[in-house]
């Protein structure tokens, strides 16, 4: 927890715009940046690295080779327009709740104030790996500190504490009751009081109403800045029972009156994008799409490769080539967490056999003998490059062929998936129930023949959409 001084250099600051200057909850926060190249410097984070280090044991160097976990690189133009995005709405969502104004107050005891402000939902999406969450985690740590204590604004007792933000994932089949149990139990954790622990949990009621009003407690008492969701993804294992989170959600954003920040893969987007008032706010918060570069030759996967290269804790660190350039995007696809990974053991893979260097080969051999499990999903990000949805990416991984089909193995048999003209004549009739039983139970014990790598990618990037439908046996 932040204790506020208010006559240090961290303390309540002027910059001339009352709006700030006069409000408690924002007078200490650092304000957006300025510019694109202000978000560059205030996301970036790079391990501590000392070319030093390269003459330590070989069991210590393995240990700072680690340290490449710690690294993010805004290289992509929607890292800077998050934080730019989200810091502002944090900015603005505070603006409406000066809880010394009468405005602010009126917020505070649960009073509808200032319809004029329309708080937001943000989307960040990516394929796993790409770093969503370590984005969202700079983001943050660039506002501020999580929780503030405060004890005196300008000659005014102002003994209040504020929570920043509060970030849970979304675990697999929740409810609105164990969602906002997670955040009951993560608010005690962060201010280190247990305050709210079994306010949801030990409750058999399951009206929205309660769950939202026991939250609206939280965020009033404190001051809390923004809700992040991560991990949104989880919810498309619910069927129905996800549209009543969306709803609980939006319900938060407009009665609570703070932004909102949503992470997930492309499967969470399809979830929003089912319901019409949320498909808009999301454009209003903003959609930072977190893309995948297709080639080696994007300049910001240069930009990145770029960066990471001089990390190396071997003793004969190697110039930076466009035939590495080339090898980590082969091995990676553009996944920025699988390069990273495969980068790091690349360099104990070095120290190991003696060579202390890394190179092209090196980094295709580690991942071909040590990276088997994701062979398979590299393959599919290779052969299909244009996908992005998360739907065709299910349609793909589930028609790929297996790395255990023996070689020459008809992947696209012949034999029709229902009986052939002369079987049916040969059959007995059956009575018009019992045939139409027998049908059904056939049909559903069927399978389907997989088909080859380029009968997908032909079918995926044809234009001709009821052709993808019947091959794929997609609904339209």
């Amino acid at each position: 927890m932040k204790l506020i001084k208010p006559n240090s250099s961290d303390g309540y600051k002027r910059i001339g715009a009352p709006e700030i200057d006069d409000n408690p909850l924002l007078a200490h926060l650092r304000l957006p940046p300025e510019t694109d190249d202000d978000a560059f410097i205030s996301l970036g984070l790079r391990p501590d690295f000392d070319p030093s280090d390269r003459n330590l044991p070989t069991s210590l160097r393995r240990l700072r080779v680690d340290k490449l976990r710690g690294f993010f690189v805004p290289t992509q133009t929607a890292h800077r327009n998050a934080l730019i995005g989200i810091s502002s709405q944090v900015f603005s969502g505070y603006m409406h709740r000066n809880p010394l104004t009468p405005q602010g107050q009126r917020k505070l005891i649960g009073r509808p104030a200032d319809h004029s402000y329309r708080p937001t939902i943000s989307f960040i999406a990516g394929h796993s790996g790409m770093g969503k969450s370590t984005l969202i985690d700079r983001i943050l740590a660039s506002i501020g500190h999580q929780v503030y204590q405060h004890v005196d604004f300008r000659g005014t007792p102002f003994p209040e504490q504020q929570i920043l933000w509060l970030r849970r994932n979304v675990p697999e089949y929740c409810t609105v009751k164990t969602l906002c149990s997670s955040f009951g139990d993560y608010a005690d954790n962060v201010l280190g009081q247990q305050l709210y622990k079994g306010i949801f949990s030990y409750t058999r009621i399951s009206d929205r109403s309660y769950f939202i009003n026991e939250i609206r407690k939280i965020i009033t008492n404190h001051h809390v800045g923004l809700l992040v969701f991560d991990e949104f993804q989880n919810l498309s294992l619910m069927g129905v029972g996800a549209e009543k989170i969306i709803a609980f959600l939006v319900t938060l954003r407009d009665e609570l009156g703070l932004p909102i920040v949503i992470i997930g893969t492309y499967g969470a987007l399809g979830l929003l994008e089912k319901n019409m008032s949320t498909a808009r706010r999301l454009a209003e918060g903003g959609f930072y799409d977190l893309e995948r570069p297709t080639s080696a030759d994007d300049d910001g996967w240069q930009q990145l490769c770029r960066v990471a290269w001089p990390y190396q804790w071997v003793r004969e660190p190697q110039e930076f080539s466009s035939d590495i350039c080339e090898a980590l995007y082969s091995v990676s696809q553009g996944i920025t967490g699988i390069m990273l990974s495969v980068y790091a053991a690349a360099q104990i893979s070095a120290m190991q056999n003696g060579s202390e260097k890394v190179d092209a080969d090196l980094i295709s051999e580690v991942f071909r003998s040590q990276m088997k499990p994701l062979h398979s999903a590299i393959e599919t990000l290779r052969v299909g490059s244009m996908l992005k949805g998360s739907r065709f990416e299910d349609v793909y991984r589930n028609f790929h062929p297996t790395a255990d089909t023996p070689a020459g193995t008809d992947l696209n048999p012949a034999s029709p998936l229902v009986d052939s003209h002369e079987s049916r004549s040969a059959r007995p009739q059956l009575p018009d129930a019992a045939e139409a039983k027998r049908k059904k139970r056939k049909n559903k014990n069927v399978s389907r023949p997989k088909l080859t790598l380029a009968e997908i990618e032909s079918a995926v990037g044809a234009s001709d959409v009821a052709k993808l439908t019947s091959i794929f046996k997609l609904p339209l």
